[in-house]
Order: C-alpha cells, then structure tokens, then sequence
C-alpha cells in the first residue's frame, strides 16, 4: 500500500514577515543565531472553535481574515527602496551562509549576503537597509541591512520588516492557479499531467465542492509508478488551495502576524504488491510545479512571495504478494493562526471527508495505509515558517487468523503551524484537528475489542497530590471500528472519564481504589478488566535554621545576648502538587517571642540569659503534620546596648527578594532597613544609600531624615537587563561612628526583543 502526501511550499524571499520575533541590531553585528524559548501547543477535534476568533473579522475576507488596522506606512529614514536604475548595478548576489539559514530546522542564524555593484548607490552607508522588488537582479526580490562596505561590494544581513519601517501593514489573499506557473513543471517518470474537461476546470467531485475553489494544478496528475521495489501505485491526484496573510508593525499590537486558508484534496488510488514483507516509510518525489512571485507593496516597502507547489508519495506498512487495494478520498479544510504582541495566540479550523475503498480477500495479514495530504507552507530564508493543510487517510487491515478478515477505515485532519524564531526568541504554535475516531468505511466479518491498560498496574501504590502521578492510560482498539474510547470508573472517589489516550482522575480519598476500564465497539461488543490500587497520603517536612541579624548563617553555635533579635527561616517540601504556604507556619516560642510576617522567615527576640526554643508546626490537607524546633543560648545582656539593624529586606510585586534573585524588565523593587532596638540603644542613626552598577561608580540614592526605618525605592532605567548592588552604611548622627554596612544585589533579565 502507498501513502499520497502534496505539500505546497512557498518562500518569502528578501523579507522577514516574523514581525514578532524580529528586532533591531547594531549595524556591524554578527547575525545571531536562534535559541528556543517559548513553545505553545493546541490540540483538539473538529468541534472546536477559539473562543475570540470570531471578533472583528472582515466581512468580505474569503479566507476569513480579521479587519485591516488602517496603520498608513512610515518609513525608516534608513531605509533605501532602489530603482530600476540602481538595482541594474548590482553585477552579482549570493547567500554566503544558505546550508545554514536555509534550513527547515528549529535554529538556524539570519541569512547573510555578498552583493556587488558596478557603482554603489549614492550615499550608501553601513546600517541602511536596501529594499527591491522582482528585477533581473533580484528575482526574488530584496531586503537586507547593510553591515560593511568594502569598494564595490557590500555585505549585508537579512532585514525585517521592523527594520524598515515604523509603521505599515499589509493584507492579501490568493488562490494559486495554473496561470501563475513561471517554468516548466518537473515530473518524476511515469507522471502525466491530464487536462481538466470543461474549459480547462476540473470536472465536480463527489461531494460539495468549496466556493473559494482554484485550480492549483494546470490539470489532475496521472500516476503510474513504482515508489519501491515490489509495489506499484497507480491513480490520480488533484488539489487546490488558496490563502490570506496580512501583519505588520505599529499601532496598538506592535506587531501582528495572521494567516487563514481553505484547501480541498482529492486522491483516487490503487496499489498491488509482487512482493512480501514489511516496506519502510520513503519518500518519493513526484512533480514540481514553479509559480510566479507575489508582490505586495507596504508603501514603497516591497514584500515578495516565492511559491511552489511539490507533490511527493510514500509508501509504508506490511504487504504480501497479490494484494490490491483501492481507495478514493476527499477532504476539504480551513483554519487560521494569529499571533500579536497584543493579543498573543489565537487559532480556528474545521475539516470535512468522505471516502471508499474495495478490496481482495488478503492472503496474509497485514496493515497498510494511504494518506492524502496538502500544505501551504511559507518561509523567509527558514527564520519564518507558517504552514497551513489538511490530510485525509485510509487504513486496510487484515488477513486469514484476523476477525474481521479485512476492514477498511478513515480519518481526516486540518494542521495549522507557525515558526518564529530570531535574535534568541522562538515561539512555535500548531493546531491539528481531527476526527475524534476513525470511521469504517468498509469490511468484511466482526470482532470484538481488545483492551490493553498501560497504567497503573493492578497493586499500584499512587501518592495522592503528588508532583508526578501520571493520567491514566489504557487502550482499547477493534477490528472494524478502529480506536474505541476507553471508560474509567473509580468507585472510591465515584468520577468517571472517557476518552481516547491518557486521562486524569483526581485520587481524592485515602486508601484502596476499585478503577474498571472498560470499552464498546459500535455493534455492541465490549471488554471490561477491574484493577485496584492504593492512594497514600503526601510526604511532608520542615526544616528551620537561625541566622544572625544580617541574614548570615552563625559561625558555630547560634546564641545571641538577652534582648537581642535573632532571624529564623524555615524550609517546606512536601510530594504535593500544592505544596502548604509558609503563611500557614505556627510559630511559638520558651524564653523568647517570635513574630512571623507570613513569609518564611520570622524574627526572634531573645529572653533571659539561658537557653531559648523557637517551635514551628505545619499541617496539610491531607491530616499530615509536622513540627521542627531550634534551640539558641542567650547570654546576659551588655552595659552598653549596641543598636541593631535588620539586614536590607528587598519587596517586588509583594514578594520579598533574596539576594541574587531575578526580575523581569524594569519592574520597581522596594528596599528598607529596620532598627530594631531604639529605645534600650537610644542612638540616633543616619543612612546612607547607594547602588552600584558593574564598571559604574557608586550612585547615591537620596532621602529624607529616617529613624526606624529607612525606605529607598529604584526603578531600572531600561528593560534591557542589568544588575545592581544596593549598599546602605549607618552611622551614629552624634559621633559618626560606624554602625553597620548592609549590601543587597537584584538582577534584571531582558524582556524579549
């Protein structure tokens, strides 16, 4: 058996459209390469629909595109959109680095260029960018940033749309036809191309056929081949598919990136084998077809669009000698994707099918699959990818041990994919949609359904709330109708799921849980197996450690003279998803007080000289407790009282910072310095602030007369990333004696570019 894949690629050449991903770099810098980031996944079936998809979206969009913004485009003054007169300069341009940057891969670095000129353009300059459409020179058009000049010749680095404009947008739809073909179509041997009836149209297919409905093909291939040795595929293939994109730059999301397609598929096949024995998977090309560029004007910013339409087959599964098959199927998809610094990521699809098969008695069992599949795929130098396509499959299976003895089933699906990935921020999203099971299109005897659980085991211990408990997985598959959704019963905690693949029960209650799976195929037959498992409560623990007033560990015992304060900071872990806040701690104390601030840190003052015991208790939802004690020696108290000031306690977002810790952007932090012991050291102290940059002098940050505490707020002044150490010293405001130096240091990472 073979299976049939179309795949319609296109390039956007000389322009990254990945308007999210791309930002500015400084004119002489090496072109980055792209390091993951961010990856956001949808997975669903037909029914589903984006719950925001339908708002604003243009009435007269085919493709069912949102509404434009109305941006008008400015230009960077950098930006330099050549004439016919200077683009005819240019004597020759290659891709220095095209085994790198033209790649379908996750990471890969921009494209980089040598261009040469029989006379430069007039006041050219390292950092401009260079913007052509379609001419002899540049037939795939033009848009980079130049980054050196050397005489005649210049290199540059591939540009974006960010690059060379403050503003614009732009929105387009297509239908790819026969009329846009700019060279000759390759075709593998034993593949024709046959003219449509009716003036060149394809004649109706069984079932609807879609309005946006454009011929891809300047006619229905033919095909009469042998992908692999032993196997012959014969049959006809014919699809269309047409699109919309729009994006852009400015305006209330920054920078927006949209596509909406519909595509319609359609596969008649035969496949008869000579041979016996598994066939491995493999890819064979079967035609090629050239079409014209797009070009689509921002302005006089000029984007152009490369499209080519390459159909290929496969060929995989178990066959035997003498078997035939055949098979006709017909899928029609649609689905969008849209991505915005504003908005972030939406989607919306839906797929149809229909399809039938015939087939001899096997004379061996055996499973092999025919798969028709259609995409649309656009690229800038491999930086960008956006996909969008549908595929339809028929599966036969069977032979002489097997119930039914053969049966034919179908599925069909709708994918939608986007790539962006430059300057170290990637963000890959796909939809797929697809039937939620496979539908029998035809067979031949009954059989029942098997049922295989791939967890828990029978006997299974499960930690209730654990950090890592699987779902659920079994799997129930039956001869004629294929996947069966799987029913799971937990008659301790009285919830039932259903559902192909891995589902979640909840394993509230304690103590032994009787599950049953089950499943039922659509002539009624079922399979049932019972299996009992064990929930235990969580692990719980608290550890707690006294620290000097600074925040630094105690050198040997902990001790402290009477009167004085002492911090302590306890540690929660526990095997729960939801591990129990510090907030719930009970904190208590002999021969000393203790106050908690619902962080996990809490202050100590000391008592008589002796000994004192600081006691913290913790319980979960699950009944499980804990309590941890630290004990300290108190010494008498000095004649002389020495003032006491809590290390520097850092607040951002509510959350207290420990030194070290990472913030985001510019986002404000709080610092301040408590004196804990005014009225038995009666001194009088002055603060002094300052905070410190790497290779920058010390800035001192100003305030107001303070005695208890002393609050200083800093704000970054860029969201691009630094770290700063933040320094306080105190001084008796009588003698200017020292009473103590506290540092704290934060680092802020960058926002992405």
């Amino acid at each position: 058996m073979s299976t049939l894949s179309q795949r319609v690629t296109a390039l956007v050449v000389g322009v990254c459209v990945a308007l999210t991903a791309c930002s500015q770099q400084p004119p002489n810098a090496p072109p980055p390469t792209s390091t993951p980031s961010m990856v956001t996944t949808w997975e669903g079936s037909p029914e589903d629909k984006s719950a925001t998809w339908a708002t604003d979206l243009d009435p007269n969009s085919e493709y069912g595109l949102h509404l434009r913004k109305g941006l008008e485009p400015i230009v960077k003054p950098e930006t330099r959109v050549m004439g016919a007169a200077e683009t005819a300069r240019i004597t020759a341009l290659t891709i220095t680095n095209s085994e790198a940057c033209l790649v379908d891969a996750d990471t890969h670095p921009m494209c980089e260029f040598a261009i040469t000129f029989t006379t430069l353009p007039a006041d050219l300059v390292v950092g401009a960018v260079l913007n052509a459409g379609i001419t002899k020179q540049t037939p795939s058009g033009l848009l980079v940033k130049v980054t050196a000049i050397e005489a005649n010749r210049i290199t540059a680095v591939q540009a974006t749309l960010q690059d060379a404009l403050v503003q614009g947008e732009f929105w387009i739809e297509q239908a790819f036809g026969p009329d846009q073909l700019r060279g000759t179509p390759k075709l593998a041997p034993g593949v024709t191309i046959v003219a449509h009836k009716a003036s060149g149209l394809r004649r109706p297919l069984p079932g609807a056929v879609p309005a946006f409905d454009q011929l891809s093909l300047p006619g229905k291939l033919s095909i009469d081949t042998t992908p692999v040795s032993g196997v012959h595929l014969s049959g006809t293939l014919d699809f269309g598919v047409g699109c919309g994109l729009d994006g852009g730059v400015g305006g209330s999301d920054i920078a927006w990136m949209e596509i909406g397609c519909k595509a319609w598929e359609a596969a008649s096949l035969s496949v008869e084998a000579s041979k016996t024995g598994p066939v491995s998977k493999k890819n064979i090309f079967l035609a090629d077809f050239p079409l014209a560029g797009i070009v689509i004007p921002i302005g006089p910013v000029i984007v152009v669009v490369i499209v080519d339409i390459l159909v290929t087959a496969d060929v995989s599964g178990q066959v035997h000698v003498g078997m035939k098959y055949h098979g006709y199927e017909h899928a029609e998809v649609y689905g969008g994707l849209k991505f915005s610094l504003g908005h972030g990521l939406d989607h919306d699809g839906g797929v149809k099918t229909s399809a039938n098969g015939t087939s001899g008695v096997p004379k061996a069992d055996l499973t092999v699959t025919a798969l028709g599949r259609a995409e649309l795929r656009i690229s800038a130098y491999g930086v960008l990818g956006i996909g969008v396509g549908g595929d339809a499959s028929l599966t036969l299976a069977g032979g002489p041990s097997q119930n039914p003895r053969w049966r034919i089933t179908a599925n069909a699906g709708l994918f939608v994919e986007m790539f962006l990935g430059i300057l170290g921020f990637k963000i890959s999203a796909w939809i797929r949609y697809h039937l939620k099971q496979d539908f029998v299109v035809d067979s031949g005897g009954y059989g029942s359904p098997e049922l295989t659980v791939m967890w828990p085991a029978d006997g299974q211990v499960i930690q209730a709330g654990g950090l890592l408990t699987p779902k659920v997985d079994a799997k129930a598959v039956d001869p004629e109708d294929g996947a069966l959704p799987v029913r799971w019963t937990d008659q301790t905690d009285n919830v039932t799921v259903q559902g192909t693949g891995p589902q979640s029960l909840p394993f509230t209650k304690l103590g032994q849980h009787v599950l049953t799976v089950s499943a039922t195929d659509s002539d009624g037959a079922s399979v049932e197996k019972t299996i009992t498992v064990t929930v235990q409560a969580p692990a719980l623990s608290l550890a707690l450690t006294l620290l000097q007033l600074d925040g630094s560990e105690f050198n040997g015992p902990a001790s402290g003279a009477s009167g004085s304060t002492l911090l302590v900071d306890a540690v929660v872990t526990s095997g729960m998803l939801a591990t129990p806040p510090c907030s719930a701690l009970a904190w208590s104390a002999t021969n000393a007080s203790v106050q908690g601030d619902g962080s996990c840190r809490a202050k100590v003052t000391l008592g008589q000289p002796g000994t004192a015991v600081v006691t913290a208790a913790l319980a979960d939802t699950y009944g499980t407790s804990v309590t941890r004690s630290v004990t300290t020696h108190v010494a008498a108290a000095p004649a002389t009282i020495t003032p006491q000031f809590l290390g520097i306690d850092a607040v951002a977002n509510g959350k207290h910072l420990l030194s070290g810790d990472q913030l985001l952007g510019s986002e404000p932090v709080q610092l301040s310095v408590s004196y804990l012991n005014h009225d038995q050291a009666k001194v009088t102290p002055t603060y002094h602030w300052t905070y410190a940059v790497a290779g920058k002098s010390p800035v001192v940050i100003p305030g107001g007369r303070e005695l208890l505490v002393s609050t200083r707020k800093y704000t970054p002044p860029t969201p691009w990333g630094h770290t700063a150490t933040f320094t306080v010293v105190i001084r008796n405001a009588a003698t200017k004696a020292d009473l103590g130096t506290r540092t704290f240091t934060v680092t802020w990472q960058s926002l992405p570019k």
